[in-house]
Order: C-alpha cells, then structure tokens, then sequence
C-alpha cells in the first residue's frame, strides 16, 4: 500500500459542526457561481477589452486549471493537511478573482481565471472529503446532500450573477463579488475548523508528495483539454499546435500510468481504485454525467437565447425549474440514504427520471411552449438531484478510509474532465450540423460570419432568417440526441454495481 496515511477524521457536533458546514457551503457555492457566471457576461468583458474573438478562454482557462487539479489538491490534503489546502485554495481563489476584476488585457484576465481555478479546484474536491471527516458515515448522505444545495445555486444563479452585473453596472463586479465571501469562508475555517495537524515535518511532507506524477497528470489533462477546448474555434482541429498538444497528453498518459502502477511509493490515483469494481464503474459513469450536466447548463440557455430569442437574462432563467428541484431532490436523496441505506436505488430512481426528461428534452423546438419546456426541466431536476451526490456517498464507502480522498478528487475530475469533452464534442457536432443545414443559397461569406458568431443581420428576409433559425435547430437537437443514450448507459450502468457494497454500507449506516 506504500507510504502510511494519517486518519484526519474528527467528529464535530453542535454549532461547531453546523457553522463548519455553512462555511464548506458557502465555498462550494462560490467556486460554482463563479464558474458559470461568466457565461453571460462574456461577450461585454470581449467587447470591452477588445477579445470577442478570444473570449471563451475566460471561461476555458478556468476550468482547465479547475479540472487539472482536482486531484492534486485530494492527495496535498491528505499530506499536508484539509485545513491548510483548504484555505491555500480559497487564498488562490479569492486572489485570482479579484485580479481578474483589475484585468486590462485579455492575457491578464485568463490567467487570472486560471489562478482562480486552481483554488476552485481545491475548494470542489476539499469541501466534499472535509464533510466526509467530520460528520459520521451514517449521516454521510444527508450531508453530501445538504452540500449539493450549494452546487446547484452556484451552478444555476452564475449566469444571473453574470448577466446582472454586467448589464447593469460593470462585468468587473461578476469577480468582485465573491472575494468578500471567499474572505468570510476563510475566517470561517480559520477559527472553526480543527486544525488536526499531519505527523512529520515539512521536508519529509514535501518528499512523499508524488511529484513526477503531479507534473504528468497536469500535462496530461491540460494538453487534453485546451485543444478540445479550443479546437474548431481557437485552433483548427488539424493544425499543428493541436496534433502536437494531443502527442504530449498521451505520452503524459502513458508515462503516468506507468510511474503510478510501478515508482511512486504514494501514488496521486493508486491503481487499487480501479481495481475496485464500484469506484471503477462510478468515475466512468460520473464522466459520461458530468458531460450532459454540463451541456445541458450551457445548451440550454444556448438554445433559449440563438433559437428563441430571448435575453441573457431570460435565457439564464430557463434554468431555474432544473436548478430549484435538483436543489430539493439532492437533499431528500441525501436524506433517504441517511435513514434506509439504499444509495443504489437512490440514484437508480434518480437516472430513470434523468432519462425520462433527456428524452423529452428532444421535443424542445423553436415554437415548444414554455410549460413543454418547464415541465421537461422539472422531471430532469429530480433525476440530476438524486445522482450527483448519492453516488460520491457509495464511492467513498466502496473504498478503503485511506482512499477517501482520492477517490473524491477523481470523482470530482471525472465529472468536470467529462464536461470538458462533452462540450467541445457538442459544439463539433453543432457547428458541423449547422453548417451543413444552411441552404446553398446563402453567401459564403455569411456562412462563415454565423459560424464564427451568431447574430442575425436585420437585412435579413423572413424566409432566410427562418432557414438559419432551423437549420440551429437542428444542430442543438442533435446534440441533445447525443445525451440521451449516455444517460440511458447511465442507467444502464448501475445494475453491475454490487449490491454487497450496498449492503457495506447500509452496515456502515447502522441499517439492517
């Protein structure tokens, strides 16, 4: 098993445990508000620093460095200490966002971005693992629960944030606002939080640390995921820079996978996780979630805005039905695990009703009514809800108590490497279908002006504006036809996973 782990489990109570836990929320919530806030305020930020044609990298820069961290912060952590890492990453965080407000160029902004996606990283997987260590496994799921709260607001406010400070007063205030936050979360785990210190001192902390595989693991997700990122937009998908980037990520790949499995005496994914049948079946299956929750979060709002012409606003609205009932199942899931034990049918549930609403979802259309399209989201709510934290819970227990960490931290970037591809696969399969939909009739020079940026010059005739409106159609319906079998193989998915790893954890529960 290599180098011996210290157990930092410590049991809080009271208003210690309840004050802790508002803080982990309100980081949790940050890191995702902050993540799709932009989404609305981009194309003001491009126009203002001169970078509409580059912009999307506010978005991409952030979650590069979101994703290619995640596990590295889970093993600091687990060297170093949760506390330390915690408020390292909330430091990183708070630091990047409040430069990216001073931002003059777009150069300065995206590295910023990046900066604060480091320490979003660390908050993502830290907070779920430090829940893990001071609550008990029997009231593990309704705690993961409770911090799934602060997922979905995060996730489903961002793009309101985004759109109302840069409509109304300045974009800048979309990353001002969450430094003062940041602050109050770390006095929060400053002072409450125990600070349970790791044994050892700081030469012999920095010596165990993995540190050929932390350099290989982030080469190897960054150069996956800036050409997939950037590819068909930023970059064509046969230049060089792009061939070049997905050679080093493989021979990354491979050289880490070897250093792993053979020289690291503390490995950053120890290959037992994947000889765990559970663990294994669940990072597959939270990476095929993670790119439909993520495409749907930006192909909605995508689709309200370019096919049925609303507002950013009114487009980051549409949202809501999803956001508000995901917010509510994800804590009764939580709470149905706290007293039955059944985390499998939990989500089993919770993937048949995500199944049902990705199916409906592809009767959306530029004339389906607002109730169709509400009621759709309101039945995908429940399935999201009673998923993306139930199957951390059976994960965790599936494994050993040394692995919780790391477990996390490959969960977590299982779930956003996975929205990564899903949404550069997607917008391939929008940008080729759009194209290819468009009547011949249409100048080429226009063509290529839609492709790149999609507004409607008011020259336009009905007949041709209609065309193009159906032809965007059908580029979004077929990327929602993607989703619907990668949820069905979700589903699918769940009936290999052991029922003696249930029945471990109902144990663990004290059920049964």
């Amino acid at each position: 098993m290599g180098a011996e782990l210290q157990d930092q489990s410590k049991r809080l109570q009271g208003s210690q445990l309840l004050l802790v836990f508002l803080g982990l929320q309100l980081a949790l919530f940050l890191s995702f508000l902050d993540s799709t806030s932009v989404s609305t305020a981009a194309p003001l930020i491009g126009q203002d620093l001169g970078a509409s044609s580059s912009i999307t990298w506010v978005g991409t820069s952030f979650l590069v460095a979101n994703t290619s961290f995640q596990i590295v912060s889970s093993r600091l952590s687990d060297i170093f200490g949760r506390k330390i890492v915690l408020l390292g990453a909330l430091f990183l965080f708070v630091l990047g966002d409040l430069l990216c407000g001073f931002a003059k160029n777009a150069i300065w902004l995206y590295c910023c971005r990046a900066v604060a996606g480091i320490g979003g990283g660390g908050i993502n997987s830290l907070s779920m693992i430090i829940v893990s260590d001071v609550v008990a496994m029997k009231d593990r799921g309704a705690a993961q629960g409770l911090l799934g709260i602060a997922i979905s607001l995060g996730s489903g406010l961002g793009p309101f944030v985004g759109g109302l400070f840069a409509q109304n007063v300045t974009w800048r205030w979309t990353f001002w606002i969450t430094p003062p936050m940041g602050a109050i979360t770390m006095v929060i785990i400053w002072f409450l939080l125990p600070l349970n210190p790791v044994k050892g001192d700081l030469l012999s902390k920095v010596r165990q640390m993995d540190w050929t595989g932390t350099v290989l693991s982030l080469a190897m997700t960054v150069c996956l995921l800036v050409p997939l990122s950037g590819g068909g937009t930023t970059f064509e998908w046969n230049s060089p820079v792009v061939i070049a980037l997905f050679v080093v990520s493989f021979v990354a790949g491979v050289a880490f996978i070897i250093v792993e499995g053979r020289f690291a005496s503390l490995p950053l994914l120890p290959g037992r996780i994947f000889r765990n049948r559970n663990i294994a079946l669940l990072l597959v299956q939270t990476w095929l979630v993670g790119s439909v929750f993520y495409g749907n979060i930006f192909y909605i709002p995508l689709y309200a805005q370019n096919v049925r012409g609303m507002g950013a606003i009114s487009s980051a609205a549409i949202l809501l039905p999803l956001v508000l009932v995901q917010t509510f199942t994800t804590v009764i899931s939580g709470y149905v695990v706290k007293y039955t034990g059944y985390t499998k049918s939990s989500f089993v549930v919770g993937f048949i009703f995500w199944f049902a609403g990705q199916g409906a979802q592809l009767c959306f259309g530029r004339t389906t009514s607002i109730g169709v399209i509400v009621g759709v989201l309101l039945v995908q709510g429940m399935g999201v809800g009673a998923t993306l934290q139930s199957t951390l819970v059976l994960a965790q227990a599936s494994g050993v108590p040394a692995d919780r960490a790391v477990v996390t931290g490959a969960r977590n970037f299982a779930r956003t490497s996975g929205g990564a591809i899903g949404l550069a696969v997607g917008n391939s399969i929008l940008n080729n279908v759009f194209t290819s939909s468009l009547p011949s009739s249409l100048p080429a020079a226009l063509k290529a002006e839609l492709r790149k940026d999609f507004v409607l010059p008011d020259s336009l005739t009905t007949e041709m504006r209609n065309e193009i409106l159906d032809a965007y159609m059908k580029g979004i319906r077929d990327v929602f036809i993607l989703f619907v079998p990668i949820v069905g193989l979700c589903l699918v998915m769940c009936f290999f996973i052991k029922v003696s790893s249930v029945a471990y954890l109902r144990g663990q529960l004290g059920v049964g």
